[in-house]
């Protein structure tokens, strides 16, 4: 009887364009990670690897308040 290979899901990615027009894929590992895949800009022979992955910390993006009051921005600017 063969063995059976188990294949366990990390994340998905998307493809992302840096501000210099560099074309990565990102995603979410957990809350506080992220996986970054680059191709390699260093790569001189065929050993060299075509993909590098970076393991970043993830820092959400705050969310702006929702303001139901025009008062609470001026309370808050001074």
């Amino acid at each position: 009887m063969a063995e059976e290979k188990t294949m366990i899901k990390l994340c998905g990615l998307w493809k992302t364009e840096g501000k210099e027009g560099e074309v990565f894929f990102s995603g979410k590992l957990s809350y506080s990670s992220r996986i970054l895949v680059f191709k390699n800009k260093y790569k001189r022979s065929e050993k060299d690897p075509d993909l590098i992955i970076y393991l970043a910390e993830h820092k959400p993006k705050e969310k702006a308040a929702e303001k139901t009051d025009s008062n609470d921005v001026f309370d808050e600017i001074g």
